[in-house]
């Protein structure tokens, strides 16, 4: 089966091809040729479709999905989070460790990836730290690494006992392994709710201030500086982070980091409206934390954007904000989210690069052209509750105007209509 899709712009920012108008002819699954857009097929076994006005980039990647398979299948499971994946235009996941058993040894990780097989997404699987995230006992990081394991995190448990952090540093180094690290320390965060602020005064609730991050992330860099390695900071979300982050970069520290989706589209005073749905963790932070995170995505201090994707069922977020788990779903609106808040702050490409092409990096992907996403950056929709591909529905961006979309995804061989 031959597909052409024509004009479609491409957006490759390392790439001679970034902006050049292209037709691309799929040839049972594989991409045959890309050629400049004019041309036409007479053949009739060629299905056409005309994309004039998108673009065409790298799927996208996610650093921090949780799936829940194994264990919680009840809010998601491997094949819906597939679904939601390819709806929002994402063609790799990274699957954190947080499921039941967790992600902690060669078997689970080959579980999930044996299963993701089905899917039209690929699936890497971040095997844990320590065993059953006790903080303490170092799980079996090189066997999980053979098996298919892209990184190791305690994720979403912070690492308090620094020698443990240091020798999780040093463990992965002889296979040049990667440590990602969600930086809070749980004595400062204790009870907490929602940022510490004014806005948490009036709501009545527990904050969590801003150093419960400062002194994790700057005792995570002091530990790379000492051990070497490699360091991903997931989720920075306030000015200290960030400036920290900064300067480990200016040090030549072999560091990257990511922020959450929601910590660019919201900030706290969404919370004085009590929606659980926007209990997050992190917590949403100050409009300055905001920009801060702006201002990092612009100079290349924050490398990526993830979505934190977290599936809770109905019960544990039709509570009282202060009983409500902390979590949001997040694949299929990041991209039209995104894209409606920084369309003035990023470029099309340093969006595409953020969401698409460094997250690889960070993970080692190789280059290739088996997989990209087609979006069309003008418009606009909105995302109903009957929509929702994900088994979750913990989203507090429903029925909001969104700019950007997804039409269509080639992966795995397979050439998929979004919308």
């Amino acid at each position: 089966m031959k597909i052409l899709l024509k004009n479609i712009k491409i957006i490759h920012p390392d790439s001679s091809n970034n902006g050049r108008l292209v037709d691309i002819l799929i040839n049972n699954g594989v991409l045959e040729s890309m050629s400049d857009s004019g041309g036409s097929s007479a053949d009739p076994s060629v299905d056409q479709y005309d994309y004039k006005g998108c673009y065409a980039s790298a799927g996208f990647c996610d650093l921090y999905t949780t799936i829940g398979d194994p264990g919680f299948e009840h809010r998601e499971d491997i094949l819906s989070v597939a679904d939601a994946a390819i709806a929002g235009g994402y063609t790799y996941l990274c699957a954190s460790p947080d499921n039941h058993p967790a992600t902690q040894s060669k078997a689970q990780v080959e579980y999930i990836i044996n299963k993701a097989k089905y899917t039209s997404v690929n699936i890497l699987p971040i095997g844990t730290v320590t065993e059953n995230f006790d903080g303490k006992t170092p799980s079996e990081m090189q066997d999980m690494y053979q098996a298919g394991a892209v990184a190791f995190s305690d994720m979403p448990h912070s690492i308090k006992d620094s020698g443990v952090m240091l020798r999780a540093l040093q463990y992965v180094q002889p296979f040049n392994g990667l440590v990602i690290t969600l930086p809070y320390d749980k004595s400062l965060v204790a009870d907490g709710q929602v940022n510490e602020s004014e806005v948490s005064v009036r709501m009545g609730m527990k904050g969590i201030t801003n150093l419960s991050e400062y002194v994790i992330i700057q005792r995570d860099i002091a530990l790379l500086k000492y051990t070497g390695g490699r360091l991903h900071i997931a989720g920075v979300s306030t000015s200290e982070g960030v400036e920290l982050v900064r300067a480990a970069k200016k040090e030549k520290q072999n560091i990257t980091c990511s922020v959450f989706v929601h910590h660019l589209i919201s900030d706290e005073q969404a919370v004085l409206a009590f929606d659980s749905n926007l209990k997050v963790f992190p917590p949403l932070r100050s409009s300055n934390d905001q920009a801060s995170l702006i201002d990092g995505l612009k100079d290349g201090t924050i490398d990526c954007i993830s979505t934190q994707h977290t599936p809770l069922n109905i019960d544990s977020k039709n509570v009282e904000f202060e009983y409500a788990d902390f979590g949001i779903t997040g694949l299929e609106t990041a991209f039209g989210l995104l894209y409606k808040r920084l369309e003035k702050e990023l470029s099309k490409e340093q969006l595409m690069s953020v969401m698409a092409y460094k997250p690889r990096k960070i993970i080692r992907l190789e280059e290739q052209n088996s997989d990209w996403v087609i979006i069309n950056f003008e418009e606009e929709w909105e995302l109903k509750e009957n929509a929702i591909r994900s088994k979750s529905k913990n989203t507090p961006y429903l029925n909001t105007p969104l700019k950007g979309r997804v039409k269509a995804v080639f992966s795995k061989g397979k050439f998929i209509k979004v919308s």
